[in-house]
Formats: C-alpha cells, structure tokens, sequence
C-alpha cells in the first residue's frame, strides 16, 4: 500500500481531490452594479471580440474575463471554470507534491487542502497562478534531471504566456520569475530560454488568435495595460486604517524569511542568489496587490503568503517549524479576514457547488436560467432604467460612464460601444484620459451616453477623467434625465479654438484664484513638482495622495476638499462651464474661483505647482 501510494499519480489524485474540496460553497456569486461592472465588461468584449488596445484598455487582457467565474456569458463561464480548476489543481499539486517527501502523502494532502482553501475562498484564480509561478520557479531550481527542469521550465513560460492576456502586471512578474529560473537553474541559458520562451510565445500567439486578436494590436495592448498599471498607486493607492493588518504581514515576512532560509541552507550558491531574487520579486508584488490599495486587497497578501509557505521544501526534522508556520500564518489571513473561510468549513458543500456550475453550463435549459438571475441581479442592484429609456436607446450605440459596463448585459438591445479604457476611473494617466477623449471626437464615437456623477475615492466625478469630461462636454447634449442617469445624444463639435487667459505659480498649500471667462469653457492645467522621497514611495508601494480644494467664491468657507489625480495633472479641467453647455444642475460643473492643491509628500510653503487657465468658446 505504501508504495503505491508514491509517485505522481498519487499527488495527481490528492491535488484533484484538494481542488475539488476548496471550491467556494455555494455556486454562482451575485452580481451586481457597480462591483460587477469591470467584470462585466471584460465578458463583454470578449464575447462581442472587440480588439485590447485599439479598443478596450484595461490591466486585464482579452482573457481577463476568467479573472473568476460569474454567469455572464455560458463561453466566459466556462472557460472561468476550466480556468480556476487548473489553476487550484496545479497549485494543489506543487504543495502536496512539495511537502510529500518530508511529510508524507495524507498529511501533506492535509496541509495542501487548507493552505490551497484559505488561499482559493480570498483570491481570484489569477492571483493563484501567481503562486503558482512561484512554486514552478523554485522546483527548477530544485529538479534533479534536465529533462525535468526543462519540463518545469516550459510550463513556466507557457503559463506567464497565459497570464500576460489575462492580468498583465501578474504576467510580467511570472515572466521575471521565468527569467530567474533559466538563470539560476540552467548550466547553458541557451536551450532553457528557448525552451521556455518557445512556450511563451506559442500560448501567447494561439490565445489571441483563438480570442479573434489582431496580432498587430499586442503593442498597443502592452502598452495600455502597462499606463494602467503603473498610474495605479498614485491615483488609487489608499489606506483605511487596517492597521492591525500591518503588523501581521511584518509577521507574515518574517515567518517567510525564516522558513526559505533554512529550505535554502546547503543549496549551491547560484540557486540560492537566483531563488533569493525570486521570493524578492515575489513579496514585492504581493505587497503591492494588497496594500497599494490598502482596505480588503490585503487579504490578496495573506492569502498568498499561506501558500507560498506550504511551497518551501524543508527537511523531515524541520516539518515541526513549517507546521508552526503554516498554522500561524493561517490564523493571521483568518483575523484579517475576520472569519475562517467557509469552505474549511463545508467541504461537501464545495463539491455540491462545484457540480451545479459543471451542471449549469453543460446545459442549455439550465444556462438560461442562471443568465436570467444574473441580468435581474444587476438591475435590482442599481442598473434599473425606466422602461421609456431603454426602448428609446435599443438599437443604438451605447456608452454607460463612468463605469456601469454591466448596464449592457443586463438590456441586451442595448449596442455596448463603451470609452477604450473600460473604467474611466482607470484613465488615470495623460495617454488613458486623451485616449478616450480622442475616442469621442472620433466617428466610432458611441451615439448615446448614459451617464451617471459618481465621485470614487473623493475624486472630483467632473475632473475624473479630465480632458474626456471636455471631450464629453463639446461632443454631446442633454437629451434628458431619467433617475440618476443622465441621457447624452452625440452632436457636432461645438467647442471653439481656446486661448489662455492666465498663468499662476503657487506653492502646495497656497491658494490661486481662477479668472472669470464670461460665456466660455474655463479649462485649468497643472504642473506640479515632486520630491525624491514621494516618487521613492510610489516605486516600492505608493506615492502620497495629492488633494485639490476648490471653493466656487474668493475662498472665506471652508471650500471642498477632492484626491487629485497627479498622472492627468497636465490635462484640461473644467473649472467653469457656461450656460450654453445646456446640461441639468446636477449634472453641470460649479464653478471654481479659487483652488489649492496639497499633499504629495510636500509640507505647505513647499515645492512648486504651475496652473495654465484656457478660455474655450461653446455653443449651444
């Protein structure tokens, strides 16, 4: 018996096991406006194949949609769930097959089940895939045989590949750990970075044909998703006060440096460098996915660091210490948590879950039920429109801004023609924000909008994003109002060539009046400066926020504080809008006659912020 179970059939049935027993317990999560609205429009493009790049931005890829499986469409979901099964199965089996030597089979099965579970009830499969990289890398540098390292190799490079169109700052970094493991674990470079990069390339290239991907569109694709990611600690990065949680991750760390640094111990110098650089890129990027964005992202954080200890393979006198780690790093993603994940709990009901969406998606009957519940949800939830509205917009080209992409699954007659950059919170870089703006100016510009004035993190919803809310403004109408949505019908350009009409330089902290530009369109640009140890801030976590106070008198109240978003600074922002613009109260821009930008790492009295006023001409 004890020999039959050695060998890999015996972890591929345990990983199996594991990964069915760590599915979510009940099947199908609600979706709903708003929190559903990316994922909604990732579904969407997919489903309509519309081109990322040319025409959808976002840090997800053309495979994004997989992101988690939702009841969207039955393709996406289908894929969402061959997706997630892979992923929990294949990191199920680096964990059990890692431990199974110094452990044993069950009880490293044991172990894999509740690391695996913690991890697959916080994250998304992509941030799965992430630790999955990871355990591939180190197993390189850990394979007894060519043959076996290039194995492991190959599918590293097919799975960064992969993860490239699916999230693409996890795909880099799975590519960084490729990169590592051919350095560290190849005696020539040459055959493991072909082999490896053979594989990258090949999956790349069949998932975006298979995806109906222009080929020629992967730079502007690249491109994108890169200026979405890199804006995003700046105009993103938050901090709610889970500040008990800080202490567990430093708690989190050093259980990591302490159980990879006796897994290392005797390992020849070259592994020891390479897989050191790993775990440093590694942490880095788990620390940025949860605490860039400090509320419940860092769940992201604890949720990986569970796995990433089950990963490191220690000797059988130190399982003592990786237990204790394990146990203890477990306890601390449960108090960030603030319960213990349900499936730990209900593991039979995580195979009932599992066999009702396999269910649901094999059958056609049963499809058009879930997809019903799916489109009720999402209108109940907020995306309701009045009756008069939709059939007044079927057939038409619609945009829902600032982001209810969901509002198109749920009234299919609706022509989904949404901005390219999919959240226009998102547009948070000067190339995003004159991406969309273009994108209205031009002749695929959508007929109608539906718009809706939500502030997101304290932002100004009429400065957010900047130059696409001109572009709005010159480009479309009022038509009407119907609840909180705003109707917008596409017209010719009635904006003017503008001019300048004032220039001022302040210091943060110091108040600058806005001049008055009667009938016109009044637009302010900034230049602002930066100090070394803000942008030092943002290259290893986040930068400091930067606020805006604006008042619409000469600045006796108290004046309305917003975040100011410093990667579309240099943009146009409306600080007066004029009566030609024809717009309802709550829908046109108050007027600003004195603002103040502070933060950004500087002290009042500090640092230099130049504003640029521009008078437009607007018609009616």
């Amino acid at each position: 018996m004890g020999a039959r179970l050695k060998g890999w059939p015996s972890v591929a049935f345990m990983s199996a096991v594991v990964a069915f027993l760590s599915w979510r317990p009940l099947p199908w999560r609600v979706v709903t406006a708003g929190l559903s609205s990316w994922q909604a429009g990732l579904a969407l493009g997919f489903e309509q194949r519309l081109q990322w790049g040319p025409q959808v931005v976002f840090t997800f890829g053309p495979y994004g949609f997989i992101e988690d499986v939702l009841p969207f469409f039955r393709g996406t979901a289908a894929l969402g769930l061959v997706y997630a099964l892979v992923v929990t199965g294949g990191l199920a089996a680096l964990v059990v097959g890692g431990l199974r030597a110094s452990w044993g089979l069950l009880p490293a099965s044991v172990a894999g089940w509740a690391c695996v579970t913690i991890a697959a009830n916080l994250l998304e499969a992509p941030e799965l895939a992430l630790a999955i990289a990871l355990g591939l890398a180190l197993a390189c540098l850990r394979a007894g045989s060519k043959k076996g390292r290039l194995g492991l190799l190959t599918a590293l490079g097919a799975l960064a590949g992969f993860q490239v169109l699916v999230e693409l700052n996890v795909g880099l970094v799975t590519v960084g750990l490729a990169i590592l493991a051919v350095v560290g674990s190849a005696d020539r470079w040459g055959g493991a970075a072909l082999r490896a990069g053979t594989a990258f390339i090949v999956v790349i290239v069949a998932a975006l044909v298979a995806a109906g991907q222009d080929l020629s569109n992967f730079a502007s694709y690249l491109h994108g998703a890169l200026a979405v990611a890199i804006g995003y600690g700046s105009a993103m990065g938050l901090s709610s006060g889970r500040g008990a949680e800080d202490w567990y991750a430093a708690l989190d760390l050093a259980l990591a440096v302490l159980v990879f640094t006796l897994a290392l111990r005797g390992s020849p110098p070259r592994h020891q460098v390479a897989a050191v650089l790993m775990l440093a890129l590694w942490i880095w990027e788990t620390l940025k996915e949860g605490f860039v964005r400090h509320d419940m992202h860092d769940l992201i954080f604890f949720g990986l660091f569970v796995v990433a200890l089950g990963l490191a393979r220690l000797p059988r006198r130190l399982v003592p210490v990786q237990t204790a780690s394990i146990a203890l790093a477990a306890l601390l993603t449960c108090l960030a948590n603030g319960a213990v994940p349900p499936s730990l709990r209900s593991p039979v009901e995580d195979v009932r879950s599992i066999y009702h969406e396999v269910a649901d998606v094999a059958s056609g009957a049963r499809w058009a039920k879930v997809q019903a519940m799916a489109r009720y949800q999402v209108r109940v939830t907020g995306d309701a429109l009045h009756p008069a509205v939709v059939e007044a917009l079927a057939g038409l080209t619609v945009a829902a801004e600032p982001w209810e992409d969901a509002l198109s699954f749920a009234y299919p007659q609706l022509r989904w023609r949404p901005e390219p950059v999919l959240q226009s919170y998102s547009a948070y870089t000067s190339y995003l924000d004159h991406l969309d703006a273009s994108f209205l100016a031009s002749p695929r510009a959508p007929e109608r909008i539906l718009y809706q004035s939500v502030a997101l993190d304290g932002r100004d919803p009429f400065w957010d994003p900047p130059t696409t809310m001109v572009a709005t403004y010159c480009h479309y109408r009022q038509l009407s109002v119907s609840g909180p949505w705003q109707v917008l019908g596409l017209v010719p350009d009635r904006c003017g060539e503008g001019h300048v009409v004032g220039q001022a330089r302040a210091h943060f902290g110091q108040p600058v009046d806005v001049p008055v530009g009667p009938g016109d369109l009044v637009l302010a640009s900034f230049s602002l400066s930066s100090p070394v140890l803000a942008r030092a801030e943002g290259l290893v976590l986040r930068p400091p926020v930067v606020r805006v106070t604006t008042w619409d008198d000469q600045g006796t109240g108290g004046g309305t504080v917003y975040r100011f978003v410093p990667g579309t600074a240099g943009d146009d922002h409306v600080v007066a809008a004029p009566p030609s613009l024809g717009y309802s109260p709550a829908f046109t821009p108050p007027p600003v006659r004195r603002l103040e930008v502070t933060g950004g790492g500087w002290r009042p009295g500090q640092g230099q912020v130049t504003v640029t006023f521009l008078a437009v001409p607007m018609s009616r």
